[in-house]
């Protein structure tokens, strides 16, 4: 039987509990056998944002999934180096698992730009996409996107909770459309905080709250 694999990439600047229940969330729902988490090298999108160094997100994420059997680390990116785009990613993981299948994890704001991804339409045949709610942001809103617009009922009943998923099957792929609990917690918020003085206990793990306290990271 081929192993079902979920990936969640990211910059995880730094992850927090946000990420990973959403991560614990779609592996119970689709039945994954394990979520890679993969952390980018240079994300392509966020150009101004201060990110501390790969190895260091890295090793946050390290800290953050240990003790979860079922979360692994992929250091594919780093170890790439360069701008991290999601399509070579994708497609070295089916490289590295021929016979698995992949989900491509990702917030309901992000693919609401999928078309601005590189090689997009490629990404969407090379896995199946598991888009989660974020607070802020509608399902509705996928109706700009071409292949989608003939989805919009289905949309509306996930916007009003009448539905926990909808599974579409597109002309460019298999795409997962969850509502799942939002978890108030921002990795902005959270760098914000840290500038300011302020607690970050309880809004991601307590390794990482040390380890960003020890390495003196965004103050």
């Amino acid at each position: 039987m081929s192993q079902r694999i979920g990936i969640l990439g990211g910059t995880f600047n730094p992850i927090h509990y946000g990420h990973l229940a959403a991560a614990e969330e779609v592996l119970g729902r689709l039945k994954l056998d394990h979520v890679l988490f993969v952390p980018s090298f240079l994300p392509p999108h966020k150009q101004d944002e201060v990110i501390p160094s790969a190895a260091q997100r890295q090793e946050m994420v390290a800290l953050a999934i240990a003790g979860n059997p079922h979360f692994t680390l992929s250091d594919i990116e780093v170890k790439r180096e360069g701008m991290s785009y999601s399509v070579d990613t994708v497609a070295e993981l089916l490289h590295l698992h021929p016979a698995a299948e992949l989900y491509f994890i990702t917030g309901l704001d992000s693919f609401l730009e999928i078309q601005t991804w590189k090689e997009w339409e490629r990404l969407l045949s090379l896995c199946s996409f598991v888009v989660l709610s974020r607070p802020g942001y509608s399902f509705t809103g996928l109706t700009s996107i071409d292949f989608m617009h003939k989805a919009a009922e289905k949309l509306h009943s996930l916007d009003r909770k009448e539905l926990a998923r909808v599974v579409l099957e597109t002309s460019r792929g298999t795409v997962y459309l969850e509502q799942i609990p939002l978890y108030d917690i921002s990795s902005t918020d959270i760098r914000q905080r840290v500038r300011q003085g302020r607690t970050i206990k309880y809004l991601l793990p307590e390794r990482v709250e040390t380890y960003i306290i020890k390495n003196k990271l965004y103050g």
